[in-house]
């Protein structure tokens, strides 16, 4: 009704001034006009939805007697990500930094350590890898931060009104809880999540890709996908998770048959290609938790979905998106 009465003020109650406006102003006016009918349209269509703010903590469980619980079989894993598929937009998706590169270059090993300088010629695939992280790091280093892509509309997030954006930690209200996590010797807080969506139907839901934990080659301990959707009946909200933690160790098997799915190349993001293995020997698979369950919930509740080898806490709550700033129009100078 607020934007009803946003067009009911300027369509109807205009003042009669207006009609005696020069020709130049009279146009102005009827753009804005245009644009805040708009403007209008668009938050009505928002409000219409139903916007929720969803929080998400997802740790593993370090208890090898519980994690020994079941028997986890290799030809139970059926693991693969849904088409389509999206993940949360980040700050570093938009710009990569010179303290970005440099952090995660930090954790280079001695061996693939080299100069910008060298000459890649006799340099293996690996080697000449960690040359070209070198020299993109010199260069962001040399011209200061970069756009994260150079191709395409440049963009920053509104961070009130645009959806699966990750919020600030200040937003969250699981502080004590992570901490929690973060200190305890059982649990190891893999993956935090806060962002704002419209939730869809069943059949129009779109999975949310995750992953967390240390990072071995290209895969990561923690990875898969989570769905927020409504149920049927549109009264409950519904969280169907499809994760994997990965037991990686470097006495495993390096020829083990566990099956791990590449990671979507549309899913990556610049700062992946960047980022070094955070374990130098290699490493083979012990074995692969897989969590496959949906739970229903109710708004503002906070809701726990155990497994043996990991947890997830959630809380989800309505959200309201305020409405946009409307642009001021002076008709008494434009006169």
């Amino acid at each position: 009704m607020q934007h009803l009465s946003i067009k009911s003020s300027l369509i109807l109650f205009a003042p009669a001034s207006i009609l005696a406006l020069p020709r130049a102003s009279l146009l102005s006016y009827l753009l804005l006009l245009a644009l805040l009918l708009s403007i209008s349209d668009s938050a009505q269509a928002q409000t219409a939805q139903r916007w929720y703010q969803i929080e998400v903590s997802i740790f593993s469980n370090e208890s090898f007697t519980d994690r020994d619980e079941e028997f986890w079989q290799l030809e139970r894993n059926k693991l693969s990500y849904p088409d389509p598929l999206r993940r949360l937009n980040q700050l570093s998706d938009l710009l990569i930094t010179d303290q970005m590169i440099a952090d995660t270059l930090a954790e280079s090993t001695e061996r693939d350590s080299l100069s910008v300088e060298e000459s890649p010629i006799g340099l293996d695939a690996e080697a000449l890898t960690a040359m070209q992280r070198a020299e993109r790091l010199a260069e962001i280093l040399a011209t200061g931060p970069q756009p994260a892509r150079a191709e395409g509309e440049f963009k920053l997030f509104d961070f009130l009104r645009d959806p699966y954006v990750q919020l600030s930690p200040q937003d969250s209200d699981f502080q004590q809880t992570n901490r929690a996590l973060e200190r305890s010797a059982e649990h190891r807080l893999l993956f935090h999540g806060l962002w704002r969506e419209s939730l869809a139907d069943p059949g129009g839901a779109i999975p949310l890709y995750v992953q967390g934990g240390l990072r071995y080659d290209d895969q990561h301990e923690l990875q898969g996908t989570i769905t927020l959707r409504f149920n049927e009946n549109r009264d409950r909200i519904v969280i169907d998770s499809n994760l994997w933690l990965t037991e990686f160790s470097a006495s495993a098997d390096l020829d083990s048959d566990w099956p791990l799915p590449a990671i979507p190349e549309a899913i990556k993001t610049d700062l992946d290609s960047l980022t070094r293995d955070e374990q130098s020997l290699p490493v083979g698979i012990n074995r692969v938790f897989h969590m496959q369950q949906s739970r229903e919930m109710r708004s503002t509740e906070f809701h726990y979905i155990d497994h043996p080898a990991m947890g997830i806490v959630i809380l989800v709550v309505p959200y309201d998106i305020p409405p946009l700033p409307l642009p001021e129009f002076d008709f008494e100078e434009a006169n």
